[in-house]
C-alpha cells in the first residue's frame, strides 16, 4: 500500500530504516560485556527484522501469505502492543548503567579490602 500511495522511494527509505535499527541493535549486542544482554538484544533485534522480511516477502509475493504484519507500520493492535513492548525491552537491556558499573567497582574494593586485611584475632 505504501507502495501504491507514495512509490518507490518511500518503500527503499522504509525497508532501509529497518535495516538500520536491526544492524544498530546488532552492533549495540556486539558491544555488550554481558552474555544475556547480548543474547537478548541479538533475538529482539532479529524478531523486529525477520517480521519486518517475511512481510515485505509476502507483499512482493515472494512467499506465501503468512497474516505477518509489518513492524510499526500494519493495522492491528496486538502486533502494535507486542512490537512496542518488546521493543521496550530491547532499550532497557542495550540501555548504560554506569552507577551499576561504579557499585560492582565499590563491592570489588571492598572485598579486596576484606581479604588484606589481617585477621582479627590471628598472631601477628
Amino acid at each position: 500500500m505504501i507502495g501504491e500511495e507514495f512509490g518507490v522511494l518511500v518503500c527503499i527509505a522504509l525497508a532501509a530504516l529497518f535495516a538500520f535499527i536491526v544492524v544498530r541493535s546488532l552492533l549495540s549486542a556486539a558491544r555488550n560485556e554481558d552474555p544475556f544482554c547480548r543474547f537478548a538484544t541479538a533475538g529482539l533485534a532479529m524478531l523486529f527484522g525477520l517480521q519486518g522480511c517475511i512481510n515485505m516477502a509476502v507483499n512482493l509475493q515472494l512467499m506465501p501469505a503468512k497474516g505477518m504484519t509489518l513492524p510499526f507500520v500494519s493495522y492491528g493492535g496486538s502486533s502494535l502492543i507486542s512490537l512496542a513492548l518488546g521493543t521496550g525491552f530491547l532499550l532497557a537491556v542495550t540501555r548504560r548503567r554506569p552507577r551499576a558499573h561504579m557499585v560492582a567497582r565499590r563491592a570489588d574494593d571492598a572485598a579486596e579490602a576484606e581479604s588484606a586485611a589481617p585477621m582479627a584475632g590471628a598472631p601477628a
